[in-house]
């Protein structure tokens, strides 16, 4: 047998890898749970770096993704789009911190749940994870009421995701078990359901989003049954206030000239007004939340 203590290796580990025909190169600990950070915070602060700061204190191993911080400021109805979009191709097990919080402070709780996918989210408990919920379902979810699990020192009522939700995700991403980490809550807040109607010949919808090529993303999926009232090749009517605009449906943005307004379902599988080459949020000057009414 090899003289294993030139190789700085415990006896019995080695012994064990010879056995098994097992280099210790191979050997590897599975990587700690991801952290990925969905915010409104922007970039041009010093918040985010507090965030991560706050988490690698009590994990320095942590693994943080920004996931965007380019949230609408106090938009929790982009956010919760962003979030779902975001979270979608993650595995279970992953940590996601979310905060657009324009309640920061007051009597709402601050929240960690799991979803039925064995995905974990903390933030506020304001409508936030509605999507993620309507898409994941729902496992569990805990009110986080113990502090020991906090930021030490003193906890701001205007900075929660520093002081509250960053540290008990480093927590959780560390191993904590999460029945630890806050007392068992059986519902939660959702956004009201803004589903997509038809009324007097018009399907009326609401923007999202507006990603960073200008698309204007509406709550249209294209299984929905109002989808199917949109013909591809057709010209449809956009009616946004006073305004009104016509664009084809069609599905990739070069079926159409440079600088001209289109319809196709994206990536995500919703409805967008888009431009070839062109930004239509521009165009249309709209904004998260702004009511779109279109004609077949």
């Amino acid at each position: 047998m090899p003289d294993l203590r030139r190789f700085g290796i415990s006896g019995f580990t080695a012994v064990a890898l010879i056995m098994t025909g097992i280099s210790s190169s191979t050997v590897r600990a599975a990587p700690p749970a991801a952290i990925g950070l969905v915010t409104d915070y922007g970039l041009g602060d010093p918040y985010v770096a507090q965030l991560k700061g706050a988490i690698l204190t009590i994990n320095p191993g942590a693994r943080i993704l920004d996931l965007t911080h380019a949230v609408t400021p106090f938009n929790v109805t982009e956010g919760a789009y962003l979030l779902d979009q975001c979270s979608e191709e993650f595995p279970a097990g992953t940590v996601f911190v979310a905060v657009v919080d324009p309640e920061v402070g007051t009597d709402r709780d601050p929240i960690l749940l799991e979803t039925a996918q064995g995905k974990f989210f903390v933030g506020p408990d304001n409508g936030l994870f509605t999507l993620v919920l309507a898409h994941e379902g729902f496992a569990r979810a805990w009110k986080l009421d113990r502090p020991e699990f906090f930021r030490a020192g003193a906890v701001s009522r205007t900075f929660q995701g520093r002081d509250i939700f960053g540290p008990v995700a480093a927590h959780l991403a560390g191993g904590t078990d999460p029945e630890r980490l806050g007392t068992p809550v059986k519902t939660l807040v959702l956004l009201p359901d803004k589903a997509p109607t038809f009324s007097d010949g018009l399907i009326f919808t609401e923007v999202l989003h507006i990603d960073h090529f200008g698309n204007v993303i509406l709550n249209l999926p294209s299984g929905d049954e109002l989808a199917a009232k949109l013909k591809e090749g057709n010209l449809v009517k956009i009616s946004i206030g006073r305004e009104s605009y016509s664009a084809p449906l069609v599905k990739t943005y070069g079926e159409v000239q440079k600088g001209r307004l289109l319809l196709l379902y994206g990536g995500g599988g919703l409805l967008e007004i888009s431009m070839n080459q062109g930004s239509a949020g521009r165009e249309l000057k709209v904004e998260p939340g702004t009511s779109v009414f279109l004609k077949p």
